[in-house]
């Protein structure tokens, strides 16, 4: 009966974690789809650039043969400065979105981390009833009535003393 209790509630917490992740997940595909989207804009705009150049370039050499290659440098380059600016502000824009999903990622995992560690870490690891454990034994009782006062498993009980004696 008391197996039975158990797997039951693991197979909850198993569907309610996988529940969670369902969720977690659907915020990271919208996040991924902003990424992308910001992307396609930046290709685009990479495009219109490269476009530009090459119009530039052409009326250059069609059009004004006499001036000075200065005088040309100097027009390209402001050409291409106005240009550059809305691509320099969306890599900014995805720098930053990167980072923000980094950082959200990485709390996201710590936090898992930590509750996995807590369901799965036996309380005698903890150190809170190792020193009870210790006290309780050294005066005489064995480890079943140990285990019953202080409502742990026998071998909680039993792996508690055993660390504390290799120590």
């Amino acid at each position: 009966m008391n197996i039975e209790l158990i797997l039951l509630a693991f197979g909850i917490i198993f569907l309610i974690s996988l529940a969670y992740s369902y969720m977690r997940d659907s915020e990271n595909s919208r996040q991924i789809r902003f990424l992308a989207n910001t992307m396609d804009n930046f290709n685009k705009q990479m495009y219109a650039l490269e476009r530009k150049v090459e119009e530039i370039n052409l009326s250059l050499k069609n059009n004004i043969p006499a001036k000075s290659s200065k005088e040309i440098d100097q027009k390209l380059e402001m050409e291409l400065a106005s240009m550059a600016e809305p691509i320099a502000h969306s890599l900014t824009e995805v720098q930053s979105a990167f980072s923000h999903f980094k950082i959200h990622i990485e709390s996201r995992l710590e936090h898992v981390e930590d509750g996995l560690k807590s369901m799965l870490m036996p309380k005698s690891l903890t150190g809170l009833d190792d020193q009870k454990i210790i006290s309780l034994y050294k005066q005489g009782m064995d480890e079943e009535t140990i285990a019953k006062e202080l409502a742990l498993s026998k071998g909680e009980v039993e792996f508690a003393l055993k660390i504390s004696k290799m120590q």
